[in-house]
């Protein structure tokens, strides 16, 4: 049997692993910093324990009115923040990046805090490293009626009434749902995820990652949720109408400016959603 030391220090989890591979991903994820409203807010970072793998690039964008400064580090230990990895100040609307390479494949996850507001913390963790924990027993999901995905499993026992998160991501790594939940008594979940939204429109496969427990354990989970038909059969009849008119002209049984076809070829190329262009043929109703 191999013995695997894992330590704390200085803000990080330290683990010295048999070896680690040479091969390593290049994926982008983003961590979202929310708006600020003092001590109470629940949390500031979202996702706020990111899965990465060595050689993955980690973008912190400022969705906040206010500025904010990321460190690695504990706050409780302030002399050593920054030491692996420190943001500029992030102004509202800016962002920072950081590609975690092989030079940091010793580690197994790095924790950061805002120094300005440092009760505000997150996590990020190696999920390709060696000897990685694995306590998902079953995982599985169902996509009903194109309205609710549901998404059940069990964990090993001794995780019951412990806490998770639970993310998903589309083909291109942007976050669509997070929420973080406890398991049930008996270590299981059961989530039912509302995909009514427009905004599951715009691709068909998934990627979702459960997180939970310490040192930190991803599963991952493969989805594939069919665009809703009405969506897709919606998009091919705009696109009939994308830069085809110099005069007005009719679309669903509402008379449209002509330069309303312009907006029909960004919804048939995903740059507006479903809602928008009803809202708009509803706006139009108004003078006919």
């Amino acid at each position: 049997m191999t013995c695997v030391g894992i330590f704390s220090l200085l803000g990080l989890i330290l683990i010295l692993p048999l070896g680690i591979s040479s091969v390593y991903a290049e994926n982008s994820w983003n961590i979202f910093l929310n708006p600020y409203d003092g001590l109470q807010k629940n949390e500031l970072f979202v996702p706020l324990e990111l899965p990465i793998s060595f050689g993955d690039s980690v973008t912190w964008i400022n969705q906040d009115s206010t500025t904010h400064k990321i460190v690695s580090g504990v706050p409780q230990h302030p002399d050593y923040s920054g030491e692996f990895f420190s943001t500029p100040i992030i102004s509202s609307g800016g962002s920072f990046s950081e590609t975690f390479d092989d030079d940091v494949s010793q580690y197994a996850a790095f924790y950061y805090f805002c120094e300005i507001h440092p009760w505000f913390s997150g996590k990020l963790f190696f999920e390709d490293r060696e000897n990685i924990l694995n306590s998902t027993l079953d995982i599985s999901y169902d996509v009903i009626n194109d309205e609710s995905l549901h998404i059940t499993g069990l964990v090993e026992s001794v995780l019951g009434t412990t806490g998770y998160e639970l993310m998903i991501f589309d083909s291109n790594n942007n976050l669509i749902f997070q929420k973080q939940y406890s398991f049930e008594s008996d270590a299981s979940f059961d989530v039912f995820v509302d995909i009514s939204s427009s905004i599951w429109d715009h691709d068909e496969n998934y990627l979702l990652k459960l997180v939970y427990g310490v040192p930190s354990e991803s599963t991952q989970l493969l989805l594939n949720i069919p665009l809703n038909v009405s969506n897709v059969e919606l998009k091919s009849n705009a696109m009939e109408f994308c830069n085809f008119h110099d005069s007005d002209f009719i679309y669903l049984n509402t008379m449209v400016p002509s330069w309303f076809s312009q907006s029909l070829c960004w919804f048939g190329d995903d740059l507006v959603v479903e809602k928008e262009i009803f809202d708009s043929v509803r706006f139009f109703q108004k003078f006919t």
